[in-house]
């Protein structure tokens, strides 16, 4: 389990999304850090597949997604459109990147209170709009009208490096959030009290928790069972990992020649390929 930090760009067209995006990735990627992109067109039938090529043919022979490789690129092209959409679905995309840049988006992260938000505004009466319907954290409200900035808004320009210290900053935060959460199973079995594994990694993270709240990890050393996956360890709370042993064992006492006392540990190991001790 793991959480990528995602910033967006927000604000009407013609704000000044594009241009500040540009800027983060050239300063991100200075700096050494791996940035993925991702743009919301909202532009009704607009399709980067064009008609009659071979990658139209094959949608419209039925394949969902259609992967196009040349030398240069790889594309892939799902006709799932926004309906089927949610910012989750970027993660998956993003392999090992170390944040995820968004340029619009604004109907899914408004209210998204993980998703960074930078907000970019061309009058002030945007800046009212916005800051009444935004949640979560704002990084800056910025705009590339200089007769504008001041009181709260930030010259995208002139003070870009206060704003990529704000994304820096959110980054950081997210990888230490993320360092807490492998420290926990990832069962939000919500035996803490919390709703998740995450609201626990959050509460840990603002001192108002500690990871040992966690009952699964309290726990570790009296489980007598585990479960390994292609040598990954599957947590388990206690009642489960105790069913699973006692029943393991209840059916090895059947077989021929053993020799069972009961408080035998059981480990239950699966994998892809034959294993070999």
């Amino acid at each position: 389990m793991s959480v990528k930090p995602i910033i967006a760009v927000i604000g009407h067209k013609n704000s000044g999304k594009t241009s500040l995006i540009e800027d983060l990735i050239r300063s991100l990627r200075s700096g050494g850090l791996k940035v993925m992109s991702a743009k919301h067109v909202d532009l009704k039938g607009f399709t980067l597949d064009r008609e009659q090529t071979d990658t139209w043919r094959h949608s419209k022979a039925g394949a969902n997604p259609v992967i196009c490789i040349s030398e240069s690129e790889i594309a892939i092209i799902r006709k799932d459109g926004e309906g089927e959409f949610s910012i989750k679905d970027l993660t998956g995309y993003g392999g090992d990147v170390d944040v995820i840049l968004l340029e619009g988006f604004s109907r899914w992260i408004l209210k998204d209170e993980d998703v960074g938000k930078i907000v970019m505004v061309r009058n002030k009466s945007e800046l009212k709009e916005y800051s009444e319907i935004v949640k979560g954290p704002v990084l800056a409200y910025c705009s590339y009208r200089k007769d504008l900035v001041g009181e709260g808004l930030v010259d995208a320009e002139a003070e870009f490096s206060s704003i990529l210290s704000a994304v820096r900053g959110f980054i950081y935060d997210r990888t230490r959030l993320n360092d807490i959460l492998k420290q926990l199973p990832g069962l939000n079995c919500g035996k803490c009290g919390y709703r998740s594994c995450l609201e626990l990694a959050k509460a840990v993270m603002s001192g108002k928790a500690s990871v040992e709240k966690c009952a699964v990890k309290r726990s570790e050393g009296k489980i007598k069972a585990s479960i390994l996956i292609d040598d990954k360890r599957i947590p388990t709370i206690p009642y489960i990992s105790e069913l699973i042993r006692r029943t393991i064992l209840a059916m090895i006492s059947t077989l021929k020649g053993t020799d069972l006392h009961g408080d035998e540990y059981v480990q239950i190991r699966i994998s892809r390929k034959p294993i070999r001790e």
